[in-house]
């Protein structure tokens, strides 16, 4: 065989695999459709899990398994993200105690018409524990388990705002769940405008000193940069916030 005819025997490959590539992107949109009409999570994490190792197991050649694995894998995280394009999505807040989650959530919400969730009320409900006794009594890890439990049954409801704890994002899967099924905003606001207003007698984890909490926004600050989708600031007004926020949403979120 000749690299010429090599290449047209590629091209003819090619040719089929953007083809049924194009028919496996029609089909995901009537799946986002579906998925929108009946509340549906995003994103199936077993099912694309099962998708790649199956297509992977199924490759006798074990020296090109590990390329199959990244090609399925790759067809499956580029399906998702047209899925994203075609779907409403949950908005999580994530940011330090005090920086607004709730109060800019709720005036979030009001303005795209959703309905709002504030996470650490939710699990005081479900639990009937005071998150600062769940802390002290269960655990940090317990709590953790509490968060991502409470967010897996907040994503199967309508596309809501969620305001997050301040040390949600440090559980990888519970991040993991909210970039599958929504858009993390990150409400950002200086941590002297926060101390302003904190009462350090009803946040669970900000109880030891002014240096701890600089401590805590150091340490947390680029976490929250790096898992969010968005970035605001919420250094004057809340109508201003709540503006920025929606601004900077895809087109199908507003």
């Amino acid at each position: 065989m000749d690299i010429q005819e090599a290449r047209k025997k590629i091209d003819t490959i090619d040719a089929l695999l953007a083809e049924n590539y194009k028919k496996r992107l029609e089909i995901v949109a009537d799946i986002a459709k579906y998925k929108d009409e009946h509340q549906m999570p995003l994103i199936d994490e077993v099912r694309d899990t099962d998708i790649i190792a199956t297509h992977t197991n199924d490759c006798s050649n074990e020296k090109l398994r590990p390329y199959i694995e990244a090609y399925m894998s790759a067809v499956v995280s580029m399906s998702n993200e047209y899925l994203r394009e075609h779907m409403h999505q949950h908005i999580f807040l994530i940011g330090m105690p005090g920086a607004g989650k709730t109060t800019v959530g709720k005036a979030l919400s009001k303005e795209l018409n959703r309905d709002f969730y504030d996470l650490d009320l939710t699990i005081q409900e479900k639990t009937g524990k005071s998150i600062q006794n769940i802390i002290i009594y269960d655990g940090e890890e317990k709590f953790r388990q509490h968060e991502y439990d409470a967010i897996r049954e907040l994503i199967r409801n309508k596309p809501s705002v969620i305001a997050t704890g301040g040390g949600t994002v440090l559980s990888e899967k519970t991040v993991q769940i909210m970039r599958n099924n929504g858009i993390i905003v990150f409400v950002n606001r200086d941590v002297t405008q926060i101390l302003d207003d904190l009462d350090l007698e009803i946040r669970p984890l900000l109880k030891e000193s002014i240096e701890y909490i600089f401590r805590l926004y150091e340490e947390r600050y680029p976490l929250y940069e790096s898992v969010s989708h968005i970035k605001i600031g919420n250094e004057s007004n809340i109508s201003d916030t709540v503006q920025a926020i929606i601004e900077a949403l895809p087109n199908t979120e507003k």
